[in-house]
């Protein structure tokens, strides 16, 4: 047993005695805000009247949750005796609930009703409070030291000389065993909580049953028999060494990375009671399959940036091994395009990851025209759980023309084929991508390349992004995003390497590229460098809908510095509608500082958060 106190020294008097205290009434939770009553006409009836009573007595800070504790609800009474029985089980509640903010020895008398009409008084005499003297733990005398230390601190928490409150004790209670099955042992438990109550002293001496059972040490995952998936695929998920000991940290881990491969409709995972041979837990896994199948359609509507339609196909696990071929085909106003990716997790180890796609692609823009065939592979690598690195090689061949180029004379296309080889690096810690609701996001991409064909050219392109999200109460979501980029290298390069603002990817509420470099004739050209920032108070009013109000600012210039300063601002009012999967959104934006040309509003609708 672990003595955490030491019994406070006695007056000359001889104490008036101890009493035991089962542990029923220490577990008392304060009384319902409703009093049940078995009578059928009270429950049932077509009143729903609130009796009140009077409380005198009652120690100023315990006042609100003594008339929550003592509001009777139900049907008119019937009868005077029956509003003095209510008063009876109401003086009975604010006794459990005074009980259960250490008030042990708390009389409450109701006086006596004289008729219907007149409010009940529960007249309180709280005595003196209780106070801890003395934590104790039994079950943990074969426990090692450094963990007797760690429950050692968790019972501190509760203090001694504190008051005696019910929920206070519990709660020790429930750290004690969540310190032990931290430590390893995967199966403790507590039998209940021994408390002694001394009258004279007005104190508890409080003694927590544990039963902590083996120090769990983790073994091999047992996979289920029949799965398509390859065993080799699953047991790569393992995120322990064998012997590691047990916490729950692990295994809600290896569960996020089964349910992160979008695999398993169904998934368990159990600690195995009884050893291996070799002295380890194993681990069993339950998993059903899901379908291996999918497709997917989109539609998008902006008043700058017209229409679109997307249609996926996906088959999952197509070797098993958690592999992914998809087909994604997409039409609209601007872009049109159609891409083939092949995707496959866990290569050597869990996290390192391969993908390629290629694809074809047609735009039409205010800025460019350009047709295009590219395809890229790339390989990433995480560090941890929230950083990853990767790289990959590109080879795009491009059929483009731009306005610059027309003004100038020259009507031809430029035919070019770029090669350049990305690498990223993210910092993720946001955990539900289509409607996030906390955590940081950022992101640094450099390019570097070469442009070959009708005309070279050199090139790094890096582009930057960050953004937070913050929960300000259950209801409400503070998000913020800022991007950068800019261009360094040939200008003779691809149209589309160069950077634009304006539309719904970056600023709404102005014309899709709007906010870019112009010529001398108002022809929209590429910039060099872009700088965005956007704001967003997300309000979830209900399950299915919720209210945006944003403002974003940007602008593509010849440097972020000239970006800065030629940055435009438009603020909106969105509707996001919650299906199930992700929000729907609308949004309506308007310019702050229009320019001539510019509409007063545009509209987007697509699925997703804006970022």
């Amino acid at each position: 047993m672990v003595n955490r106190a030491i019994r406070p020294a006695q007056n000359s008097a001889p104490p008036f005695g101890r009493i035991a205290v089962c542990c029923l009434a220490l577990s008392l939770a304060p009384a319902c805000a409703y009093l049940p009553f078995t009578d059928n006409d009270e429950t049932t009836g077509s009143g729903n009247t609130t009796i009140p009573v009077t409380i005198e007595g009652v120690p100023k800070q315990l006042e609100s949750g003594a008339l929550k504790s003592v509001e009777i609800r139900a049907g008119e009474p019937t009868s005077l005796l029956d509003v003095r029985r209510r008063a009876t089980q109401a003086a009975s509640a604010l006794e459990e609930y005074l009980a259960s903010e250490g008030y042990f020895m708390a009389v409450v008398s109701p006086d006596l009703v004289e008729d219907m009409d007149m409010r009940p008084q529960l007249d309180v005499d709280v005595g003196e409070r209780f106070t801890i003297a003395e934590i104790n733990l039994s079950g943990t005398e074969t426990l090692p030291a450094d963990v007797l230390d760690k429950l050692s601190i968790a019972s501190d928490e509760l203090g001694i000389g504190t008051w005696a409150v019910t929920t206070d004790i519990e709660e020790l209670e429930r750290r004690l065993v969540t310190e032990l099955r931290r430590e390893g042992y995967a199966f403790a438990e507590s039998e209940g909580i021994n408390a002694l109550a001394s009258r004279a002293d007005k104190t508890l001496e409080l003694t927590y049953q544990l039963v902590p059972g083996p120090r769990v040490q983790l073994g091999e995952l047992i996979i289920p028999e029949g799965l398509e998936t390859k065993d080799r695929s699953i047991e790569i998920l393992r995120n322990w060494e064998l012997g590691n000991y047990y916490t729950p940290e692990k295994v809600e881990t290896l569960r996020t990375r089964i349910r992160g491969t979008g695999l398993f409709d169904g998934i368990g995972v159990q600690i195995q009671e009884d050893p291996a041979a070799d002295g380890l837990h194993p681990v069993e896994l339950q998993l059903s399959e899901g379908k291996r199948r999918s497709i997917g359609a989109g539609i998008s509507v902006s008043t700058s940036e017209g229409v679109g339609a997307t249609a996926s196909w996906e088959r999952r696990n197509l070797t098993g091994v958690g592999d992914t071929l998809g087909v994604d085909a997409q039409i609209a106003t601007l872009t049109s395009g159609l891409t083939l990716s092949y995707d496959r997790p866990n290569i050597g180890r869990y996290g390192r990851d391969f993908s390629a796609e290629t694809g074809i692609r047609a735009e039409e823009t205010d800025a460019y025209d350009l047709q295009g065939i590219s395809a890229t592979a790339s390989l990433s690598q995480p560090f941890n759980d929230h950083f990853t690195l990767s790289a990959g090689a590109t080879i795009d061949a491009t059929r483009s023309t731009d306005y610059e180029l027309r003004a100038a004379g020259e009507d031809d296309y430029e035919e070019q084929v770029t090669f350049s080889f990305p690498l990223g690096a993210t910092y993720d810690t946001v955990k539900r991508p289509l409607d996030p609701q906390s955590g940081n996001r950022v992101s640094l991409g450099v390019e570097p390349g070469v442009s070959v064909g009708d005309s070279e050219a050199p090139f790094t392109r890096i582009t930057s992004s960050a953004s937070t999200y913050h929960k300000i109460s259950e209801r409400l979501v503070a998000a913020v995003r800022a991007e950068a980029g800019t261009f360094l290298g040939e200008d003779d390069v691809p149209v589309d390497r160069k950077f634009y603002a304006g539309g719904g990817g970056s600023v709404r509420g102005f014309e899709y590229q709007s906010l870019s470099p112009t010529d001398a004739d108002g022809n929209i050209i590429g910039g060099d460098a872009m700088f965005a920032a956007s704001a967003e108070l997300r309000w979830r009013k209900s399950e299915r809908w919720g209210y945006v109000a944003f403002v974003d600012s940007g602008s593509a210039a010849g440097s972020v510095d000239e970006a800065i300063g030629e940055m435009r601002t438009s603020v909106g009012f969105g509707v996001r509608f919650y299906p199930g999967f992700g929000p729907v959104r609308f949004d309506i934006a308007t310019p702050l500082d229009r320019r001539d040309g510019d509409d007063p509003v545009q509209i987007y609708v697509s699925i997703g958060q804006a970022f």
